[in-house]
């Protein structure tokens, strides 16, 4: 992608903007926010260091039709294209009990409840929001959502423990797992 490149927000851009659809992916949406028409692609960067996914990012938002290369000398009007897939909410976590009594009966770890693993959703998303940028975004999206044993949840601490070190914030992750804990004990 040319380093001058102009990106402007199209309509739909501008509606997604001012509606904050639910379950648009915020790293996206920060990115959404700062294209006015006269940034260019290295001011961007400012928000987003990493040129590679800054890309994949810009990529992303003239898929979904909520940008545009202000820049493009092409004055064609455009070919059609095939809408968009829709931007999934994050699915809530089932309550369904019989996958917990499934577990403890073959010798697994059971699943905290629905409840709790909601509850560690949530200090997950938070954390990864205040003190990691949405760096762990795609993981609570792709295996907390979707985790079917005790194993996948533990997965999931790990690395969010792992993250927030390797981030400079050893010294939160106690007390964010001391609340871990009391939710996966309750």
């Amino acid at each position: 992608m040319n380093q001058n490149t102009i990106f402007s927000k199209t309509e739909a851009g501008l509606r997604e903007v001012q509606t904050r659809s639910a379950g648009f992916p915020i790293r996206l949406r920060q990115i959404l926010i700062m294209i006015d028409g006269h940034k260019r692609f290295d001011d961007l960067l400012a928000l987003q260091p990493d040129a590679t996914e800054l890309e994949k990012q810009l990529n992303q938002l003239m898929e979904l039709l909520l940008i545009i290369d202000s820049g493009a000398d092409d004055l064609r009007p455009p070919v059609a294209r095939p809408a968009p897939a829709p931007i999934s909410v994050a699915p809530t976590i089932a309550t369904a009990t019989a996958p917990v009594a499934a577990a403890t009966s073959n010798g697994t770890r059971p699943m905290p409840s629905a409840n709790a693993r909601q509850k560690i959703r949530r200090i997950i998303a938070m954390t990864d929001q205040a003190y990691l940028s949405n760096k762990l975004e795609f993981m609570l999206t792709d295996v907390f959502d979707a985790m079917s044993s005790a194993e996948d949840l533990s997965f999931c601490i790990d690395r969010w423990q792992k993250a927030m070190k390797d981030a400079g914030h050893g010294d939160m992750v106690d007390a964010y797992l001391f609340q871990i804990k009391s939710a996966m004990a309750g």
